[in-house]
């Protein structure tokens, strides 16, 4: 390649821009170098109308799709970034959540992040991903975090409802989140209450079921 082909090519190119702020304090907010690195990677694409997926960013930083699909879903457990759209060929990386962080000043410690893995969220994570046989995807990772954030499902109730999808060969988030707003909707909030309720729907009934 001649110098002006690769000339022409470095124009076609374009630029990137990111904040000085976020330079200088993106080590505050939980960021680690290589989260920063998936993060301009990821609005390079975006920024040019391409979709971000795991392989495409994995073929650019010399990776694997695993360890992509890995930080994508620790960004979005630390609530520093959301997926938007409503499949995964359409799925958008948000990172207002991110800059929230950083405009309101938030300080992340270091023994938050390492607390995280015990926490009971990704106890449900590695189940769902046990039964599924292969690693959530970002948006079925948000769908997870909406359970509890914005449904407020018990955890109890949430492995109760992924044995009954695996009982019925359903393994899908959309079927588990149906059987647990069922449940909310009806009031059920313990594992014995589900137990009657299903009792029930097969013509048993179970008066004293419930202590």
């Amino acid at each position: 390649m001649t110098l002006e082909q690769r000339l022409q090519q470095y124009i076609q190119a374009g630029n990137s821009s990111i904040s000085n702020e976020l330079l200088l304090h993106y080590q505050d907010i939980g960021l680690d170098n290589d989260d920063l690195v998936l993060y301009l990677q990821v609005q390079r694409i975006q920024d040019r109308g391409d979709q971000a997926t795991p392989v495409a960013v994995a073929q650019i930083m010399h990776t694997t799709e695993k360890v992509v699909i890995q930080r994508l879903q620790s960004l979005i457990k630390r609530e520093l970034m959301q997926v938007k759209g409503g499949a995964i060929k359409t799925e958008v990386y948000d990172f207002t959540p991110l800059f929230d962080k950083l405009l309101g000043g938030t300080i992340v410690e270091h023994s938050e992040l390492l607390s995280d893995g015990k926490s009971t969220r990704r106890q449900i994570m590695q189940t769902l991903e046990s039964e599924f046989g292969r690693p959530l995807s970002p948006m079925e990772m948000q769908t997870i975090s909406h359970w509890f954030d914005q449904d407020h499902f018990e955890p109890v109730m949430m492995m109760l409802a992924i044995q009954e999808a695996v009982a019925n060969n359903a393994r899908s988030l959309r079927y588990i989140e149906t059987i647990l707003t069922n449940w909310q909707r009806d009031n059920i909030t313990t594992p014995q209450a589900a137990e009657v309720a299903k009792q029930r729907r097969r013509g048993v009934t179970y008066t004293n079921f419930i202590d």
